[in-house]
């Protein structure tokens, strides 16, 4: 498996603008797939399958991940 940092949106001060900001790291296990439903319809997006240290599974969008070498 390789590990990952994962990543997050976070509001930052008064501005109502969010950053992307690191989360924890994690093993990836493999890419899945989620989506999400809006008025016309669902819409599928990519997705990472990581594990957490304490052993806690979960999907998250690939553009919150990035892997380290």
């Amino acid at each position: 498996m390789k590990k990952v940092k994962v990543f997050k949106y976070e509001k930052v001060g008064n501005n109502s603008n969010c950053d992307k900001v690191l989360d924890c790291e994690a093993q990836f296990h493999e890419f899945g797939v989620d989506y999400e439903e809006f008025e016309t319809g669902a819409v599928n997006f990519s997705t990472a399958i990581i594990e957490l240290e304490n052993g806690e599974i979960k999907n998250v969008p690939v553009e919150l991940i990035t892997f380290i070498k």
